[in-house]
């Protein structure tokens, strides 16, 4: 019998069961059933779950619990993704910095205990990935196949090493990819200076980055601009004494500023574009941590400091004008949020842009949901300018397996079979010449880990049989914002290392904002803890709030309102589960019941029929919004408001209304509740288990290895003229709850009379109409225009 109340100890229960059965299984055996295999994100090992994951990982869950009803041998992986600045920087907190094998080995333990606090999350949340096919992007194995698809990259010539001006982050002292970096407004100053061109003339250049004047190695303006076309290709001085050329170039804005601008290397991207264009001597102008080089002045400062120091200099030598306020979009590290710089540096580079069209061919081949999400993707492969900087200057990290020789002046990497290496800790002699060569100290970004994920649970490498059967894989599941990383990157490797793409389709979801409607954060104090969201209602209630937030693409607000609703919905449908049980825990199910259904029972099996048929569909399309909105809406009006009370009289009292109507009330509550719960199963799995015992209580078997309901083809389910005598009755009834409402009567109240004015005849609808309305003499008037009218004497006189 199940208990009064809902209690999310039975969460606890069933998550049990489904790990010590397997329920959640994949099947390397079965090679009958199609497969359907996810691609899952491996999160970045924090340690906590956040609300993003508690949404992404929900919209995963229920595509695979839907596929293993559908009959498909589900295969769901997880991994994590361990390695990179974030964790570095949290061990470094929590230990300090040791030697770096020690630092490395702390970074290992550390990351460990994080995994598993996220995978106790994870299966408190009803996940139900299979843990024997779990991955970890620091184990050496994972390292082994990363270095494998760099080893071939540079033999194609498509990996190279360059010095080159990349993104810096100065906080994090290392490399980063345009992708690791977003835009924020800030408020600045224009300042206006001095350079004095050979004809003794001085000129006003505006400049947001006085500190860059070191390194300023040309003075730029618009062919156009009749102003300064007599300078062409003349020098001009700065206010450092150095000079510098003067060079038309179509890219300057005549309408910034003065019209002219200063060349830096590099203020921007902008200065790298015209120093290659125009073979400009280069300058470093900062260090890897931010401090200004090469000025002969004022080395050692910071760009902050550097500013202050350059604008004293310029005003107390007479070369500073004004300044005005401005307002500029700059970039910023996406990790650290420290504006970034351009820095020129030796790193590692892969080649992304001579591939760009082949990317976008690539995407087109893959089925999008939503369909417009790829062109997201084309517009970040169409504005790509460099190739992808893959090295990074840290640590933890899976190590880019080459060394040089200093004296052929080449790079060489060992053979496949000895991967994986590590030439950080590894010496070893020039093959060719002998002399001790130079371990790489880089480590790989972690996109260059992250991109080969569908490779890796394929088995690419390992097992040629399991790879054949497994990729490409089904169902890419991520976040919208990052498409341009571990979509775009994951098309890239994973279609160049095996000439097929990586996975057939991709879904993507949005992010959760808070309940203010802004992004979450410790410092707006609007984060909200899923698990603390477990703990006072459920883990049923928050995938339910997932479900009904899962507006693809579309940024969503945190919402009690929701999560209190879904709950809500948990007791209700328990309630409903309760009272039917009771119904028929006596009955010996009997398809030939069905000669005995009334109107209302052909009509609720009908609209049953045309949810599962419904709901299907949006499943099909990963369409869970409307999917559980459906079912909710189902069970709590169609079901509750109104079949339930229709029907109470016949299981009440099956020896005035006959043992044979009792039974089809009780054939067609049966039915219902089974396929109502199986498709709630992808969306609240726990409590669907748990309603599930009244129909089976074997302690092996299980709802969610279930077949998903059909649309049963028999005329009983399937009767459109009970559907519209269910909207007649539903309206009498209605009117009837209205009038006692509008009364102060109790629903309870038995009313003396009721007159209705219709057209039509209502015996089929008759006894529902008297017993659920409660009333005592029914009156039936014929007339073209329905109409309802209550009359009862009480106590406070006679109402109508």
């Amino acid at each position: 019998m199940m208990g009064k109340r809902y209690d999310k100890s039975i969460e606890l229960k069933w998550e049990e069961e489904w790990e010590k059965y397997g329920v959640n299984r994949f099947d390397e055996n079965d090679k009958d059933k199609p497969v359907f295999s996810i691609d899952t994100p491996p999160p970045f090992t924090s340690g906590k779950l956040h609300m993003g994951h508690a949404l992404s990982y929900s919209f995963f869950d229920f595509a695979a619990r839907y596929k293993r009803m559908r009959g498909y041998n589900v295969y769901y992986p997880q991994g994590f993704d361990c390695q990179g600045l974030p964790t570095e920087l949290r061990v470094e907190k929590e230990y300090g910095r040791s030697d770096p094998k020690e630092f490395m080995e702390n970074c290992v333990r550390w990351t460990e205990q994080a995994i598993q606090n996220m995978k106790d999350s994870m299966k408190r949340l009803g996940f139900s990935p299979d843990w024997r096919y779990e991955y970890r992007t620091m184990d050496k194995s994972y390292h082994r196949l990363v270095q494998i698809s760099l080893i071939r990259m540079f033999d194609k010539g498509d990996m190279y090493n360059a010095e080159f001006p990349v993104i810096w982050c100065p906080n994090c002292g290392t490399a980063i990819a345009k992708a690791e970096t977003v835009e924020v407004e800030r408020t600045t100053k224009l300042n206006y200076i001095l350079f004095e061109t050979e004809d003794g003339v001085k000129h006003e250049i505006a400049t947001t980055r006085p500190e860059l004047l070191h390194a300023c190695v040309a003075v730029m303006f618009h062919p156009e601009d009749r102003r300064y076309a007599k300078y062409a290709n003349q020098k001009i001085k700065t206010p450092f004494g150095k000079w510098v050329p003067v060079i038309p170039d179509e890219d300057v804005d005549k309408e910034f500023g003065s019209g002219l601008v200063m060349v830096c290397t590099f203020g921007d991207k902008q200065d790298i574009v015209w120093a290659k264009r125009h073979n400009l001597p280069l300058i470093k102008a900062f260090d890897e941590h931010g401090r200004v080089i090469n000025s002969g002045m004022y080395d050692g400062m910071s760009a902050k400091e550097a500013r202050k120091w350059v604008l004293d200099y310029l005003k107390e030598k007479g070369l500073f004008v004004r300044d005005e306020p401005l307002t500029q979009v700059v970039k910023v590290h996406d990790k650290c949020g420290t504006p970034i710089e351009y820095l020129l540096s030796s790193q590692w580079f892969i080649k992304v842009k001579d591939y760009k069209d082949k990317i976008i061919e690539w995407a087109k081949e893959i089925k999008w949901y939503p369909e417009y999400g790829v062109h997201h993707l084309i517009n970040w492969a169409q504005s790509l300018e460099w190739d992808w900087v893959i090295s990074r200057q840290r640590w933890f990290g899976t190590p880019i397996p080459f060394w040089y020789c200093p004296k052929c002046k080449r790079w060489y990497h060992p053979k496949e079979e000895e991967l994986p290496v590590d030439p950080r800790f590894e010496k070893r002699s020039c093959p060719v010449c002998g002399t001790e060569m130079i371990g790489e100290r880089d480590v790989c970004d972690c996109w260059v880990d992250s991109s080969i994920t569908p490779l890796i649970i394929s088995k690419w490498e390992v097992d040629d049989e399991f790879f054949k059967r497994m990729y490409p894989t089904t169902l890419r599941p991520q976040g919208y914002e990052i498409i341009r990383t571990w979509a775009f990157y994951t098309i890239f490797r994973s279609t160049y290392l095996t000439g097929q793409i990586p996975f057939k389709e991709i879904l993507l979801n949005a992010n959760v904002l808070g309940p203010d409607g802004k992004k979450m954060s410790k410092s707006l104090g609007n984060i909200v803890d899923p698990m603390q969201l477990v703990e006072e209602y459920s883990a049923d209630a928050l995938r339910q709030w997932a479900a009904m937030s899962g507006a693809m693409v579309k940024d969503r607000p945190f919402s009690y309102k929701d999560i209190k609703y879904a709950q809500s919905f948990l007791t209700k449908l328990w309630n409903t589960a309760r009272f039917i049980e009771m119904q028929i825990n006596d009955y010996d199910y009997d398809d030939e019941d069905t000669r005995y259904l009334r109107t209302v029972d052909r009509w609720i099996l009908t609209r049953l029929n045309e949810l599962i048929k419904k709901t299907t569909e949006y499943m099909d399309n990963y369409d869970y919004v409307p999917a559980i909105k459906g079912i909710q809406n189902f069970v709590w009006h169609e079901l509750c408001d109104y079949y339930l009370e229709y029907v109470k009289y016949r299981l009440y009292e099956p020896e005035t209304y006959g043992t044979e109507s009792k039974r089809a009330a009780q054939y067609t509550l049966y039915n219902v509740l089974l396929n109502v719960i199986k498709m709630l199963t992808p969306f609240t799995p726990h409590i669907a288990e748990e309603i599930y015992q009244i129909y089976h209580p074997e302690p092996d078997r299980f709802i969610v290895k279930e077949s998903w309901p059909e649309v049963v083809g028999d005329v009983s389910w399937n009767d459109e003229d009970a559907v519209e005598r269910a909207k007649l009755l539903n309206q009498i009834i209605d009117a009837i709850r209205e009038f006692k409402s509008k009364n102060q009567l109790s629903m309870r109240t038995e009313l003396d009379r009721v007159v209705i004015t219709i057209n039509d005849d209502l015996s089929d609808i008759r006894d529902e109409i008297l017993r659920t309305g409660r009333v005592k003499e029914l009156i039936v008037k014929e007339g073209n225009e329905m109409s309802v009218t209550c009359y009862h004497e009480c106590e406070g006189g006679k109402k109508d």
